[in-house]
C-alpha cells in the first residue's frame, strides 16, 4: 500500500508541475467568413501574456449547430482537414486560427452569420475562464487576405 501511495503522490506532483504558472489570455482579430456550402470559418488570435500554458478545448455559439477546431495538413501532396480536440496556447506566446492552417469551422451557421453582421462566440479553456467575443462576418476572400497580411507582419 505505501508504494501505491508514493506512486500516486509522484503522479500528482507531475500533473501539478504541468499546470504551473498562470495563463493570462486575450482574444483579438475575430472574424468569420460568410457561409459557403453550409459552413463558415472563424479566424482569431489568442495571446497568452501569462507565465502558464493553457488549452483551447471548445468553442460555442448559438449562431450554428457547432464549431469545431480543425487543422489543415498536407498528406501525400493533398491538403486535408483534421479535427483537433484542443490547442495549446503557450505561456508568453500566441496562436492564430486562419484559413489554411489551424482554424475554427462553423457547422450549419444560421441567418445571424450574414455579411456585415456580428454574432457572439465563447471560447472554453482548460485553465482559464471562458472568453466571449463578437465575430464580424466578412467575405471569405477578405478573411483569407487579412490572414496573409497578419502573417506577413509576423503575427
Amino acid at each position: 500500500m505505501p508504494r501505491r501511495l508514493a506512486a500516486l503522490l509522484v503522479v500528482t506532483v507531475l500533473v501539478g508541475a504541468c499546470q504551473s504558472g498562470t495563463p493570462q489570455l486575450t482574444v483579438a482579430s475575430v472574424q468569420a467568413s460568410e457561409p459557403v456550402s453550409g459552413s463558415a470559418q472563424v479566424a482569431l488570435t489568442i495571446t497568452n501574456d501569462g507565465d502558464g500554458d493553457d488549452e483551447l478545448v471548445a468553442v460555442e455559439t448559438d449562431a450554428a449547430i457547432g464549431i469545431e477546431i480543425h487543422e489543415t495538413v498536407v498528406d501525400d501532396g493533398q491538403a486535408v482537414m483534421e479535427r483537433r480536440d484542443a490547442v495549446t496556447v503557450p505561456a508568453g506566446g500566441s496562436v492564430s486560427f486562419r484559413p489554411g492552417g489551424l482554424h475554427l469551422m462553423m457547422i450549419a451557421p444560421d441567418d445571424d452569420v450574414a455579411l456585415g453582421g456580428t454574432f457572439p462566440i465563447t471560447l472554453q479553456f482548460d485553465r482559464s475562464e471562458p472568453i466571449t467575443v463578437e465575430a464580424e462576418v466578412v467575405d471569405l476572400l477578405d478573411l483569407s487576405e487579412s490572414a496573409f497580411e497578419e502573417s506577413d507582419d509576423g503575427a
